[in-house]
């Protein structure tokens, strides 16, 4: 079998007199020169991300916009009722459970030391709450799973650090992060029960495509369909 060789074709006599290449490459140039940038000199200038991005995680706090089960989900946890301005987090560790990687959390909670007969005995409080996002795919599940609404996901891109630690983000952090989005977006992406607007859902009500297909149509192989579990 021959070998082939490719190589750049060779100018001719009056390309080489005349810089015809180097006339190409200089058209092309000026043709883009005026033409409007559509990129960004980053970091010294970003760019605002549509609401439905899912960027750096935040943990609301409470300020009158929680969903109508978040009292019973607070009494159910036995978790002390938050002031507003307090965390929404009430530790049942739902968004820990439906992650892809669950090793990322770090979540905690503590009974309060108050004396039998106080209004807040045998209640609990959150105490840490961490996220390395290191390990974070940004699926944005644990959002979902929230039943209080407390943790999303915000316009935040810029991950770069000199250190791992870094990218671990401890409640404190995290609840700036959202009462910073929530103020200077909240109204793009959330209603007045601090329920996603119905375009800004990760997978709206309209978008049933997918499971219809799989309610008729289930995979046959694969470790974790029926062939394999039967």
């Amino acid at each position: 079998m021959g070998i082939k060789k490719v190589g750049a074709k060779p100018q001719t006599l009056v390309e080489k007199i005349f810089f015809l290449d180097f006339i190409k490459g200089l058209k092309t140039t000026i043709k883009h020169l005026w033409k409007k940038v559509i990129t960004v000199d980053f970091p010294y200038e970003v760019v605002t991300p549509p609401p439905r991005f899912r960027g750096v995680h935040g943990l609301r706090t409470v300020d009158g916009t929680e969903n109508p089960e978040f009292d019973s989900w607070v009494k159910r946890l036995k978790i002390k009722p938050p002031e507003p301005g307090e965390t929404r987090c009430i530790a049942c560790k739902f968004c820990q459970a439906a992650c892809p990687v669950p090793e990322l959390f770090d979540i905690q909670s503590e009974k309060l030391d108050v004396p039998e007969g106080h209004p807040h005995y045998g209640l609990k409080v959150m105490t840490v709450f961490n996220m390395d996002l290191s390990k974070c795919t940004f699926c944005g599940l644990c959002t979902q799973a929230c039943p209080t609404d407390c943790i999303i996901m915000t316009d935040i891109y810029d991950l770069s650090s000199y250190t791992r630690r870094s990218w671990v983000l401890d409640k404190d952090m995290l609840t700036q992060i959202a009462n910073d989005f929530v103020a200077r977006r909240g109204k793009e992406k959330f209603d007045e029960k601090s329920q996603w607007r119905e375009d800004q859902k990760l997978w709206p009500e309209y978008d049933r495509t997918r499971e219809k297909l799989w309610d008729f149509n289930m995979p046959k192989l694969g470790l974790n369909y029926h062939d394999q579990t039967a």
